[in-house]
Formats: structure tokens, sequence, C-alpha cells
């Protein structure tokens, strides 16, 4: 008598990356990088804004996962820096993530779920002409 496993996915596959360059952002305004997809693993999050003269005040990414909110944010980012979503040990307070420059990986991925959202977001005084970028990696089942 031989074992056979069953014909379902058991390992997610990975997809090519979900990017978003938005020329002039709207400060306050949420872009979609991700739309809601179903069984989803988020392997990583990137996100930059460049500008000329007016620093923005806070960079976020906004993740809804099965009806819940995540917030990776950075309040005063550098102009033209790359930073990575990850999950803070200081702040394990839902929606009070963190957003980094170093490469840091210590998992595998992010997080997984049934339903998944992922949304960039800027915030400044003054808007002006400038690129608002975003990048996802992620696999589905």
């Amino acid at each position: 008598m031989t074992f056979q496993l069953p014909e379902k996915k058991t390992v997610p596959e990975h997809q090519a990356d979900t990017v978003l360059t938005q020329a002039n952002p709207v400060s306050g305004t949420k872009y979609t990088v991700l739309d809601t997809t179903k069984n989803v693993r988020i392997i990583a999050m990137m996100i930059k804004i460049t500008w000329a003269t007016t620093q923005p005040t806070i960079l976020r990414i906004y993740v809804t996962i099965d009806g819940c909110t995540e917030i990776f944010g950075i309040a005063n980012p550098v102009s033209g820096t790359n930073y990575q979503a990850v999950f803070s040990n200081w702040y394990l307070i839902a929606g009070d993530q963190t957003l980094q420059t170093a490469d840091i990986v210590d998992r595998s991925f992010l997080f997984e779920g049934r339903s998944v959202k992922i949304e960039a977001y800027v915030e400044w005084a003054t808007t002006q002409p400038t690129p608002l970028e975003c990048r996802v990696k992620y696999a589905k089942w």
C-alpha cells in the first residue's frame, strides 16, 4: 500500500511584486499598493518618498489583514531612502509598527491572511512634485 499526499497546495506560490509609483501624492491620501487579495503571505514591504524642499512629517504603510489594521510608519523620513516594514519588539501594540532602513531579516515572512490589502500614505504641510514608491513581495495559495 502506497501513501499519497492530497492534490492540495501546501506551499504558497510567489507572485510578481506589486509596485506603486505615485507622482505628486496628496497629503493624507491612502494609495492602494495591493488591493484586497485572498490567501496571501506577505514576504516584504518597502516604501520611499523623494522630495525637493518640504520634508513630509509621516510616511506609512497601512495593512488590513482579516479585518484588522496594522500601521508601519516613520516620522520625518529622509528623502530617497528605502524603508522596510518590520515588527518592532519595542512596540507590541497593534497598529504601531515601524519602518527601518537596515536590511534586517529575522523571519521568513511578515504575516499571512485570508484577506489582505496594503496601502501607502504620506502626510505633509505643503504638497509638491514628488514620487511616492511602495513595493510588496508576496505569495498566494
